[in-house]
């Protein structure tokens, strides 16, 4: 038997909007379990229902793991402000982040004229 292909467009019919979200929330909390048992991978995913109930998995601790992203996300926006030094790309992004803001603060130094700071 073959299915056809799932349109992506709102469920109209309630009931069957809250069978399918409950069947996906449960395909995707059980692919996010697989992906961290079978690559040793750092997950977290968090679902919220149309009602504001919370669904969440994450294969360790779900704060330090949100905690990793802002770091992430705050590193990279760090570099795109101007430019990006291409050589910081080699080691883990936790790492260069004292770097990259050492950087930063002598960049936005010259800029201001102070050349004494840096």
């Amino acid at each position: 038997m073959v299915r056809g292909k799932t349109q992506m467009k709102r469920i109209e019919n309630a009931a069957s909007r809250q069978v399918t979200f409950s069947k996906r929330r449960n395909g995707l909390l059980k692919k996010a379990f697989e992906l961290s048992v079978l690559c040793d991978a750092e997950v977290a995913l968090i679902i919220f229902s149309t009602r504001g109930k919370l669904y969440e998995f994450s294969s360790s601790r779900l704060a330090p793991c949100i905690g990793k992203y802002y770091e992430y996300i705050a590193y990279f926006r760090l570099c795109s402000r101007r430019h990006h030094f291409g050589f910081l790309f080699i080691t883990p992004f936790r790492h260069r982040l004292p770097l990259v803001l050492e950087l930063r603060r002598k960049e936005d130094a010259i800029a201001r004229g102070d050349r004494d700071s840096v």
